[in-house]
């Protein structure tokens, strides 16, 4: 089961199991990380982080990531889809 969320309109989630993709705004850039927690949930290791400044090239970042982590590629474009949404949103936002 997954859940992506948008995390008090700062960044977006999303998670499953153990894996954890936040997209954030960062300046004028999108920083986008890919974190798991060890086998026994032990700390977080980055798995994968990037930075981007087109929000399309951000959100194909995620759908990649997502995939990598659910091993379905379904997910991973409903995922990039949700955090392009999110995105526009916080341009339009000013945030």
């Amino acid at each position: 089961m997954n859940d992506s969320h948008r995390d008090a309109a700062s960044r977006y989630v999303w998670r499953k199991e153990r894996y954890e993709i936040v997209v954030e705004r960062d300046g004028e850039t999108w920083h986008v990380s890919s974190t798991s927690s060890g086998r026994l949930f032990g700390p977080r290791e980055v798995l994968y982080e990037a930075r981007h400044r087109q929000a399309k090239h951000a959100a194909w970042d995620v759908m990649a990531c997502v995939i990598r982590a659910s091993r379905n590629e379904d997910e991973g474009v409903n995922a990039g889809r949700d955090a392009a949404k999110w995105m526009v949103g916080q341009r339009v936002s000013g945030a």
